[in-house]
């Protein structure tokens, strides 16, 4: 269970770190060519996706505390 639930945690950070980029990649292109459709798009819909994304990996890494081998690396780097 802890391998897969590392493995979901890097994915979606992988996902939200990439999605943050395309956020702000997309509303720099918006204000440089002065379009407030694509602000808002890339401020609204994909932020939201981003934001969904960045939560479920929160969750991820919050469970990997509750794995064996979480409690037993938590754990080793208290001593």
């Amino acid at each position: 269970m802890y391998r897969i639930l590392l493995a979901a945690t890097r994915i979606c950070l992988f996902a939200f770190l990439l999605g943050g980029f395309v956020v702000v990649a997309g509303q720099t292109v918006g204000i440089v060519i002065g379009s407030g459709s694509i602000m808002t798009t890339f401020g609204t819909d994909v932020a939201d996706a981003v934001c969904v994304i960045a939560g479920i990996a929160g969750i991820f890494a919050f469970l990997l505390l509750y794995t064996r081998e979480g409690r037993e690396t938590v754990s080793d780097t208290e001593k």
